[in-house]
């Protein structure tokens, strides 16, 4: 009788997880070694970036010269100053500047010349708003300054120049057609009246040109209805804006 093989019986092994969790632990401890040097490496570019963007900017808004260049030196990185700085809340001098330009005006004015072109002048989100009659400076359809207006806008202009600030200078029409005449529409008579004005003040009082900004809004901003006369009169205005926050005071 041949003798019969013995089967070999194979022992199971309770420890094979261990390859797998190794395998696992190494692949995490991987990637969180890649993730923590790709951190790093943006943490850098983006400190890059930021003194580049801070060392351009700055020199953008804080270094023009004369010949059109913008100067880049890279001890130029304070912060970008806002283009329109907002005017105080009030109870932080609102109140106290607008009483300061009326106060000017109706001194330097006398009371037909302050009756017949100032309608109003007060505090605005961005400074003090001097509103003036439309139809005491200029002649229905016309951008040409009326001779006895001559007079009230170099007393508003001299405020304006010793002001040293920011000056936007609004033209605003109603809503009816300009008819015959070198204005087409309402965009290009407001555009006219707010340039004149400005012109008036650059050759007339030397207002520094830098500091004044024509804007036409036509119809398109009225502060009355446009169905009646009286509406409509009120929306044919020149509004001058004086900005707060330049460099000096009035």
């Amino acid at each position: 009788m041949g003798l019969k093989k013995r089967r070999h019986v194979e022992h199971e092994n309770h420890e094979r997880w261990l390859v797998s969790y190794a395998d696992f632990i190494t692949l995490l401890f991987a990637f969180f070694v890649v993730l923590y040097a790709t951190s790093e490496a943006d943490v850098k570019k983006q400190q890059q970036v930021q003194e580049e963007m801070k060392k351009q900017f700055s020199g953008f808004f804080g270094s023009g010269q004369p010949d059109g260049h913008f100067n880049t030196d890279s001890s130029h990185t304070s912060l970008i100053p806002s283009p329109l700085p907002t005017y105080p809340p009030a109870g932080s001098g609102v109140q106290e500047e607008k009483d300061y330009v009326q106060r000017k005006l109706r001194r330097e004015l006398d009371e037909d010349e302050y009756q017949d072109v100032v309608e109003a002048i007060h505090p605005d989100a961005y400074g003090v708003r001097i509103k003036l009659d439309s139809g005491s400076i200029f002649p229905s359809g016309s951008a040409d300054l009326r001779g006895e207006a001559v007079l009230a806008l170099e007393k508003i202009g001299r405020l304006l120049r010793d002001s040293n600030r920011k000056i936007i200078i609004e033209g605003h029409t109603d809503s009816q057609p300009v008819g015959k005449g070198p204005y087409p529409s309402n965009w290009e008579l407001s555009a006219a009246r707010a340039t004149k004005i400005a012109r008036f003040l650059v050759q007339r009082l030397k207002v520094d040109p830098s500091k004044v900004i024509p804007i036409a809004y036509a119809a398109n901003k009225p502060v009355a209805t446009n169905a009646t006369a009286e509406g409509r009169a009120k929306n044919r205005r020149i509004e001058i804006l004086i900005i707060n926050g330049n460099e000096a005071g009035f």
